[in-house]
């Protein structure tokens, strides 16, 4: 269920014994357990019926104690416990979450994939608050981008979602941090461009690998050069372990579109994991840049140089080196 419409529907009825918010994406958990304590948590009586406890700290007897307390001056209490996962005797829960108390709302967070195989998952999933997020993938991270800027009432060019998202990787929270500080500092228009992120976020808006990987794909081997070596003069934000991991996707994209050439753009855009067809273009431009055998080549060099960039046969703390030297081999 999207994020969204659990908190509508959590609006609606949110007094409930037991939510478990569990899996691999925390960005989802923190969010979801921010939103339920403010739903649930009166400002008046929160110093007496909110409690927080972390896993690391706490054993099933003292929770067990606190969640059997009954509230004051309200008709529930909320216990929150974060870090679940660092409990040593969270099993030891069991019972208690087979026959909650009705006074108490116990928020957990769970950070990190369950096997539901065990008798504690198995029960805590099959309540219907319990609620597991996933990581976003890489090839849904600029919709990702598009879809939060949406939500907050802002609009994003297209490059630019590319851009942040192949800076940010998929680290949701980092994003969050980065576009809410452009939302924060900009002022005039609700609208994210390429010289915002340059401005408030350190992007470059010529030398970035976006812009590498435009002028590879087009031929364009002079710019190429020239992009790399201003992008090394900041090696700090720029590593070559980074740089060749960003071209390899992006050779991969160009092989696979190969293949694609007579698929239906539905099709191209799911396959290459794009979000608008905007981007099409310039993959197809690159088909003819770099033909099937060219793109094998050009992987397998890419190849060399990661284990290069990560000390294999290659002198450390020469890193603009290194990429220049692999840019000559891709291009000539």
């Amino acid at each position: 269920m999207e994020i969204n419409s659990i908190k509508q529907k959590i609006k609606k009825d949110p007094v409930h014994p037991i939510y478990f918010l569990y899996g691999d994406e925390s960005f989802y958990i923190d969010d979801l357990s921010k939103f339920i304590v403010e739903t649930t948590v009166s400002p008046e009586t929160r110093d007496f019926n909110y409690s927080i406890y972390y896993g690391r700290e706490v054993n099933s007897p003292t929770l067990l104690d606190a969640l059997m307390r009954y509230p004051m001056m309200a008709a529930y209490q909320v216990i929150h416990l974060k870090e679940a996962q660092q409990m040593k005797d969270f099993s030891e829960l069991i019972p208690y979450f087979k026959s909650p108390a009705e006074t108490t709302i116990f928020i957990i967070e769970y950070k990190g994939s369950v096997d539901k195989r065990y008798k504690v998952f198995k029960t805590l999933g099959a309540l219907k608050t319990s609620y597991e997020f996933k990581p976003v993938r890489d090839y849904q991270i600029v919709q990702w981008i598009s879809d939060y800027v949406a939500g907050q009432s802002w609009s994003i060019e297209p490059e630019s979602t590319r851009l942040l998202g192949e800076y940010l990787g998929t680290d949701l929270q980092k994003i969050v941090n980065e576009l809410d500080k452009i939302m924060l500092n900009k002022k005039g228009d609700n609208s994210i461009t390429r010289n915002d992120i340059e401005r408030y976020v350190g992007i470059s808006k010529e030398y970035n690998v976006f812009e590498l990987q435009r002028a590879i794909g087009s031929g364009q081997k002079s710019r190429a050069i020239h992009i790399v070596t201003m992008m090394m003069q900041n090696e700090k934000d720029n590593s070559p372990v980074m740089i060749i991991s960003m071209l390899y996707a992006y050779f991969t994209k160009i092989y696979k579109m190969h293949f694609l050439k007579s698929a239906p753009q539905s099709e191209q855009l799911k396959q290459l994991g794009l979000s608008h067809s905007f981007f099409l273009q310039e993959f197809l431009q690159a088909t003819r840049q770099f033909n099937v055998p060219k793109c094998e080549m050009t992987l397998a060099i890419l190849h060399e140089y990661d284990l290069k960039s990560k000390g294999f046969d290659f002198p450390a703390g020469d890193g603009g080196g290194l990429i220049q030297e692999m840019l000559y081999r891709i291009l000539s």
